[in-house]
């Protein structure tokens, strides 16, 4: 629990936000961090799956022609998690959903359990993780928009502003000094609009050269876990709105001055 409590320290970006600097989009590809890098980058978002009274993981099975799969869920949305419990599992066996909860973890969490996964050859259980239907639609919209004819979006969707004309991204603040710039990439669209929008207003000179690219989440991964480039700890993950409003509901209120 320890990791939850620590969410809460980086929030102050999102009241602090001052626009400018710029990263180069280019050093993201095919470079990379060490896993611990990784999972620093990865421990500030919530995620949550479904665990019984013992804490144990809610495995879901099916049959795939000859083998069975066992899949164990984990939701990027609360509401999504709640959900699934309401609808699917009390349906499918109320006395068993009676003794479910909802339990937090962190990204960084996440992937590590799908790491050691992997390691195991003759593993069949498969950690999925799931996005917001709203944030794909959104996503293979703007793929569509660009030219694009995706008609679904096999991953989990980031939502990063950027500047067109150098192919960079915007970047916000760290700490109250806001001396290191971070690079934010949203899970949620909303939220990138939100920071391009306050930007034009700031900088209109520069509101034709900016746009939201959409990433895979898996892809950014992937480019952290096999890069060797210190400029890619820029990145920040940045939790949904309603993953905010959870975080900031389990760190204690810190005593007034």
């Amino acid at each position: 629990m320890k990791l939850l409590v620590r969410w809460g320290l980086t929030l102050g970006l999102a009241s602090s936000v001052i626009f400018g600097g710029i990263l180069g989009i280019n050093n993201l590809q095919a470079l990379a961090l060490p896993q611990e890098q990784v999972v620093k980058t990865l421990q500030e978002v919530p995620v949550f799956t479904l665990t019984n009274a013992q804490g144990e993981f809610v495995v879901i099975s099916r049959k795939n022609q000859s083998k069975t799969i066992s899949q164990v869920g984990f939701f990027l949305s609360k509401k999504d998690a709640q959900i699934f419990l309401e609808q699917r599992l009390k349906k499918e066996n109320p006395q068993l959903a009676s003794t479910i909860k909802i339990t937090p973890l962190s990204l960084a969490e996440y992937y590590k359990l799908v790491v050691e996964n992997n390691k195991k050859k003759d593993s069949n259980i498969v950690f999925s993780l799931v996005p917001s239907k709203q944030q794909v639609d959104q996503a293979i919209t703007m793929l569509n928009t660009s030219g694009k004819t995706d008609k679904k979006f096999d991953g989990i969707p980031l939502f990063v502003p950027k500047f067109k004309q150098d192919n960079s991204y915007l970047t916000i603040p760290k700490g109250q000094a806001g001396k290191e710039r971070l690079i934010p990439f949203y899970f949620e669209k909303e939220q990138a609009v939100a920071l391009l929008e306050a930007f034009k207003k700031a900088k209109p000179q520069e509101a034709a050269n900016t746009e939201i690219q959409v990433l895979d989440l898996y892809r950014v991964i992937d480019t952290l876990s096999s890069s060797n480039d210190p400029s890619t700890n820029k990145i920040f993950l940045f939790p949904s709105r309603e993953s905010i409003e959870f975080i900031r509901s389990i760190v204690p209120a810190q005593p007034k001055k």
